[in-house]
């Protein structure tokens, strides 16, 4: 493992920092202010230094609450409300010009990621019909990967994992854009998905990387069921269990030892508390909070629904 060791150190560093001012010159946008930056996201995403898109006034005050944020990209109209020590690019499309610096960054070597040889542990056990990337993925000791399966690059995986059969891990998030030419096409991608150890991941369940930067994280001991949906940028805590079916949109943070009912949805960006439980079939578009139980379409405390289910069949 100490290659692998080795490579989780390099990971882990402090990221790379990249002028904005030189970056839109490269690419024909308008920079009124320098800053040094890691990374375009928005502006609840996890990884940083970051430059965020912001097309309306309350998206700014947003940015400004939030961590980690050292520029913003916005309309003329507004950039006045962008305080002085933050970097600024002006353009007509905010989320527009974001996305063009994105994919700039992307292909500048070493910035988001140092390619190296797919690391294979020797105890760990790959099914010969199982596709792994040649380059950028780590398979921890004890790990078991099934048939079928496809983990692509910038996949880290830990020790005592059991991938079963046509699992996805590491494929594209759903981010459509229009970038070039006016047609329509995924974003390109600049993260990855990193699973701890003693992780359990079933049949045909889809683990999507990071859009912008750093981790798609599954904590360790979590047990997924079949045909899960876990979608770009969350944060799945330890020892939790997500039932077949569920569908995990974005940035979504579930916290350790929650329990996500079959067929469930979870809206983008939300936070579901430690210890909680949201129940069957379940559409939750609230944050849940710790050792709560949500329930229904859309969901609410539970003990609520059941008074609202017993009040029509009175």
């Amino acid at each position: 493992m100490t290659h692998a060791n080795e490579i989780y150190d390099h990971l882990n560093a402090e990221p790379p920092q990249i002028s904005l001012e030189a970056i839109s010159t490269e690419i024909d946008l308008k920079s009124v202010r320098d800053v040094m930056f890691y990374n375009i996201g928005k502006i609840p995403t996890l990884a940083g230094p970051r430059v965020v898109p912001c097309a309306k006034p309350n998206h700014i005050k947003e940015a400004l609450r939030s961590t980690n944020i050292v520029g913003i990209i916005t309309t003329d109209a507004l950039a006045d409300q962008v305080p002085e020590h933050l970097g600024l690019i002006v353009d007509d499309n905010p989320i527009r010009a974001a996305y063009l610096i994105h994919e700039h960054l992307c292909t500048v070597p070493g910035h988001y990621w140092q390619d190296f040889p797919t690391v294979i542990c020797d105890t760990a056990t790959i099914h010969p019909n199982a596709s792994i990337a040649d380059k950028n993925v780590i398979i921890g000791q004890h790990s078991q990967i099934g048939a079928g399966t496809v983990i692509a690059e910038r996949t880290l995986i830990g020790a005592h994992c059991d991938i079963g059969l046509g699992v996805t891990i590491g494929s594209d998030a759903f981010e459509v854009v229009t970038l070039h030419n006016n047609k329509r096409r995924v974003l390109r991608q600049g993260g990855g998905v990193r699973i701890g150890n003693h992780v359990t991941i079933q049949s045909q369940s889809n683990i999507v990387r990071a859009t912008f930067a750093g981790f798609t994280e599954i904590g360790d001991e979590t047990c997924i069921d079949a045909l899960v949906h876990v979608a770009h940028d969350c944060i799945i805590g330890k020892r939790v269990t997500i039932t077949a079916c569920a569908e995990i949109s974005g940035r979504v943070h579930v916290k350790d030892n929650a329990w996500l009912g079959p067929n469930c949805s979870i809206v983008n960006g939300l936070t579901i508390g430690e210890g909680s439980r949201v129940s069957i079939g379940s559409t939750v578009i609230r944050d849940v909070m710790d050792g709560q139980t949500v329930t229904g379409n859309f969901a609410i405390e539970h003990q609520k629904w059941l008074k609202f289910i017993r009040s029509l069949v009175k």
